[in-house]
């Protein structure tokens, strides 16, 4: 009889480790083909932009409505298929530096569009590579010139 009584604890014991195995196992599943899938279909691109104000009034009023964007809590700054990574100003030129990663040049046009818009600032837009990017850009281009002969 207490054979049998620990034979059911152990059978017990096990399915629920096998329950707390299975639990943990699916959701790291569906997360990891989630991420799979993202990175698929939804490239994240990096791009780098220089920012150039106008004139003075324009910065001035533009520096206003920043600011209010800014105590709103930048909602623009990061939303589905777009990424701020950086922005730097260097007010006494007029200029501002912008990182970010974005999946399509609307998400981008939705970003920038409205200072442009409203203030008509200048945005000249690049395209750059991240480390991982470059080394495989670079291997590429070996690849491509060692066939070329």
């Amino acid at each position: 009889m207490v054979h049998a009584i620990q034979n059911q604890r152990l059978i017990a014991r096990k399915k629920i480790e096998k329950s707390k195995f299975r639990d943990k196992l699916i959701p790291s599943l569906i997360i990891g083909f989630k991420l799979v899938i993202t990175q698929l279909f939804f490239y994240m691109a990096h791009y780098h932009v220089h920012g150039l104000i106008p004139d003075g009034i324009s910065q001035a009023e533009g520096y206003k409505m920043f600011e209010q964007y800014i105590a709103s809590g930048a909602p623009m700054d990061n939303f589905e298929g777009f990424e701020l990574i950086s922005r730097l100003h260097a007010p006494e030129t007029g200029e501002v530096f912008v990182t970010f990663k974005a999946d399509n040049h609307l998400a981008i046009s939705e970003h920038f569009g409205v200072w442009r818009a409203k203030f008509g600032l200048e945005w000249n837009i690049t395209a750059v590579l991240n480390d991982e990017e470059v080394i495989q850009r670079n291997k590429q281009v070996a690849d491509a010139v060692a066939a070329m002969g």
